[in-house]
């Protein structure tokens, strides 16, 4: 089935660029989801979960978030970023794709899927917009990393103002994703961490729009944005009522293999999130959409949706 692109204007004027799979006319509509893509990557990579999801009678929409994909100015500027919080850009940048999505469907509130950086973002954003939300799911999210978030955060914070939050760094460019390659060795790529099909890894590593030198203040902006939507307050200010489901992998290093996202179940079960979904899978890295057992998590994440929402003629 077909998909449509187009450009919007962001709160800043910003140009940010996205995806839409229209709903399949020849099924009654179930909702409607917006996906939030993780860093270093794009919203064109979720292609082949939108056409399932389109065929099975969702309408899906998702951008490339500012500084990645196709919303940067030219490939140069992947990853420059010259603002002043990169997170809460990015969240207002989701909310004006919101409004979209919300004049062409005013009586339809939005499904909102968030994978890895985009699920740091997708918690903040219900706290702050839940009233146009009917339903979260998060991939490969994570617990803010006492021992590697604290050193990045510091070290970041450092750098940024010995050389300014617009430079890279080498040294911390590396350092995350070297962390998270080690648990993989021997290493057959720097990306061997995001999926245990090398097929993928190898796609991923390859493709042109992959962001991999960030300005500082990204990284800095998204280790003090996890740190602050780990605290209790954060889940505290989600809708009760919110369905939440989460998913991993138990060898995905950005969820501490599974610790770190159990933390976080636990805190929205702590917080009294009436219904809450955690599925772990065995031996499954960053990636659950682009892993070797992709049809089982595909289908899981089916059922889970299909039995809160029905069609409606």
């Amino acid at each position: 089935m077909s998909f449509q692109t187009d450009t919007y204007q962001s709160f800043d004027g910003e140009p940010i660029f996205y995806y839409k799979w229209p709903a399949n006319k020849k099924k009654a509509l179930k909702g409607i989801i917006q996906i939030s893509h993780g860093v270093g990557e794009h919203a064109g990579r979720y292609q082949s979960i939108a056409k399932l999801l389109q065929k099975k009678g969702y309408e899906v929409y998702a951008h490339d978030h500012r500084i990645h994909g196709l919303s940067a100015k030219s490939h140069d500027h992947l990853g420059f970023y010259d603002g002043d919080d990169y997170f809460s850009d990015a969240i207002l940048d989701m909310r004006k794709l919101s409004e979209i999505i919300k004049k062409e469907h005013p009586h339809k509130k939005i499904i909102l899927f968030g994978h890895s950086m985009g699920s740091l973002l997708s918690r903040e954003y219900v706290t702050l917009f839940g009233d146009d939300v009917e339903a979260l799911i998060l991939s490969g999210t994570a617990s803010f990393m006492k021992g590697l978030g604290t050193f990045g955060l510091i070290s970041t914070t450092f750098f940024s103002k010995l050389n300014g939050k617009h430079r890279s760094n080498e040294i911390l460019k590396n350092l995350f994703f070297n962390q998270f390659n080690k648990k993989f060795k021997p290493n057959r790529t720097k990306v061997d961490w995001i999926s245990s099909d090398e097929h993928q890894v190898d796609v991923f590593e390859a493709d042109p729009l992959r962001v991999e030198d960030f300005s500082l203040g990204v990284f800095l902006d998204i280790l003090k944005g996890s740190k602050k939507i780990n605290k209790s307050p954060m889940f505290q200010n989600t809708p009760k009522t919110l369905p939440i489901y989460i998913f991993s992998g138990d060898k995905d290093p950005v969820g501490e293999m599974g610790k770190g996202v159990k933390k976080v179940a636990a805190n929205y079960k702590k917080a009294g999130i009436k219904d809450l979904s955690l599925k772990l899978y065995k031996g499954g890295r960053h990636e659950m959409l682009n892993e070797v057992h992709k049809n089982e998590v595909e289908q899981d994440l089916l059922i889970w949706l299909n039995a809160r929402f029905k069609a409606k003629n």
